[in-house]
């Protein structure tokens, strides 16, 4: 269902002509900033008339994913564009500094918020509510669900980290809003203190956000190691061709959207150079196929025989 439902935005917005990338990445940032300023106006509206720091904070969780959003635009228009002479394996990576900015972003509302919280815990004070403001909170919680959708969904089709960021941004203002209406129920028993409980957990919830978010861009960014099943389909792709007696010292590099691999195969030492290189170029074009988009560089070796 959500397959089809993103099959269809990509074909009524036709996202897929031209740059896939940045079709993408604009239409997930223009829809987060478009509903998240009607969300955070109506939550920030009702938080101050209900005096509810849980909620106002939730408003302004609403309003940073218009900020980050704001931000992933940004890092579409960078990591999309061509190489050049001083980025010869282009921008992509810009994305995954947009992603660790991103995540900066969760963390400073999440330590504000955790403050607060944490003042309205010591120093509670009793909040109203009514069905009309749980509805809005509901319908908050389904849309910020429908922009988690729509952000993985894309994120998926085109391997992009700021969307993925983006999408668990929408899904912590989810959560979170759905601690915000699980509060509002507890202070109608009286439980006063629980708002500012709420808050701290609205504001843990965004932090570890962006933690989390930060470990897995920042670890790309370093060099992460490719994962075990792309180095073992590799390496039997390259096996499986002919002539190919052994590979090894398999490195991949990403790039953001261009993928650079390296391998060493070993042949027999007594065929032709010209055979050799037809070798070579017999594994670049397979492993080409295996992993769409990539770059692949083979070494040939000899096979060593021990007399």
């Amino acid at each position: 269902m959500i397959d089809r439902m993103i099959d269809s935005l990509v074909a009524f917005f036709r996202l897929d002509q031209g740059s896939r990338l940045r079709n993408y990445g604009y239409f997930e940032g223009f829809l987060s900033i478009a509903l998240n300023v009607v969300l955070s106006a109506v939550k920030f509206v009702l938080g101050t008339l209900l005096n509810s720091v849980s909620l106002i904070a939730d408003s302004i969780h609403s309003l940073s994913d218009v900020i980050t959003s704001v931000i992933v635009i940004f890092g579409f228009n960078i990591s999309t564009r061509p190489a050049d002479v001083e980025h010869p394996f282009g921008h992509g990576r810009a994305e995954r500094i947009v992603a660790i900015v991103v995540a900066c972003v969760l963390i400073v509302v999440g330590v504000e918020f955790l403050m607060s919280g944490l003042e309205r815990l010591l120093n509670p004070v009793p909040i109203r509510s009514d069905a009309f403001v749980i509805a809005v909170l509901v319908v908050s919680i389904l849309i910020k669900e429908f922009l988690y959708q729509v952000a993985a969904g894309l994120g998926r089709r085109i391997g992009s980290a700021a969307l993925k960021a983006d999408a668990v941004h929408h899904r912590t203002d989810a959560i979170s809003t759905v601690l915000v209406v699980i509060g509002f129920f507890s202070f109608r028993f009286g439980l006063y203190g629980l708002d500012g409980v709420m808050g701290m957990a609205v504001a843990l919830i965004i932090a570890y956000s962006g933690v989390s978010i930060i470990k897995e861009s920042g670890n790309i960014l370093i060099g992460q190691a490719p994962p075990a099943a792309l180095v073992d389909r590799i390496r039997d792709t390259a096996s499986g061709c002919d002539g190919v007696s052994d590979v090894h010292h398999i490195h991949v590099h990403d790039y953001g959207g261009r993928i650079e691999i390296t391998i060493h195969v070993r042949l027999r030492g007594d065929i032709h150079l010209e055979d050799a290189h037809g070798t070579a170029s017999d594994v670049e074009r397979a492993i080409k196929e295996c992993v769409p988009g990539a770059e692949v560089t083979v070494h040939v070796e000899p096979i060593i025989r021990i007399e």
